[in-house]
């Protein structure tokens, strides 16, 4: 099993000079002989398609949420449009999900609507995936207008998917609570040293705060995602240095991972 980044930063492609391969917004590709599963369909989808073009195997594509960076992408998956793909939209509100795709696909943002797709994409809640020997457990985030996070788990390795997310002290315990015992966490870490009364309503985390979760909780990665789309090397050298140094203080063996698109971790 491979786990895939195909977009890492958030908000807007990266603008970054200096930084290889930071480019796409949100997508993240599991991959297993069975299946694959799709979280979030950033521009980092669109590279993803033309990499799937011949994949006999089903595809499961499930959103955290509908901000412009995390559906950007799924207009140019080329999948969408080719027959032979069996595609499945995975989502925990089907209602709101029926509503949203035709909207993404509307003729004043796109000129191809939703109903001319050659196959209509099937709909189903995250239980569905039980019928192909994984579960997704769906995690309600902190994020204006509701995100939701993932819990991937396939045979014994378990995969966090929680993207745009704000770590507080009033939800600090529950997340430990959901986070806790997995193989990768994958969070939102937008924010670094910036003033936080003035961010505290963004809906996303702050590195320090991700940190002090990851270090009370097991887990044996942690890596750094939806990162701010206008940073340059300097910063991300400096978020790897105060994350070791944090990790080091508490003598943990907690593994930091700062992502970049086409990352491949295998499991």
């Amino acid at each position: 099993m491979k786990c895939t980044f195909y977009g890492v930063c958030g908000s807007y492609p990266g603008i970054s000079k200096d930084i290889k391969n930071f480019k796409h917004t949100a997508c993240v590709v599991i991959e297993t002989e069975e299946f694959i599963l799709i979280f979030d369909a950033g521009s980092g989808i669109i590279e993803l398609g033309h990499t799937i073009h011949n994949t006999t195997k089903p595809i499961f594509l499930t959103f955290s949420h509908f901000h412009y960076d995390h559906i950007i992408g799924l207009p140019f998956f080329s999948p969408i449009y080719e027959p032979h793909h069996n595609i499945t939209i995975i989502y925990p509100r089907i209602n709101k999900i029926k509503t949203i795709l035709p909207k993404i696909f509307n003729a004043d943002f796109f000129p191809v609507p939703y109903n001319q797709l050659p196959n209509p994409l099937a709909l189903e809640t995250p239980d569905y995936c039980n019928e192909f020997g994984f579960s997704l457990t769906p995690v309600k985030l902190n994020h204006p207008g509701g995100c939701y996070g993932y819990r991937f788990t396939y045979k014994d390795i378990s995969i966090i998917y929680a993207t745009d997310n704000q770590i507080t002290p009033s939800n600090y315990n529950s997340f430990l609570q959901s986070f806790d015992n997995c193989n990768l966490l994958i969070h939102d870490c937008y924010f670094f040293q910036e003033s936080q009364s003035m961010l505290k309503t963004w809906g996303h985390t702050f590195l320090n705060d991700l940190l002090s979760l990851s270090l009370n909780t097991n887990i044996n990665q942690l890596c750094l995602f939806h990162l701010k789309p206008d940073i340059d090397q300097a910063y991300l050298d400096q978020i790897q240095e105060h994350s070791l140094k944090e990790i080091k203080k508490h003598n943990s063996p907690l593994q930091l991972i700062i992502p970049y698109d086409g990352l491949e971790l295998s499991f």
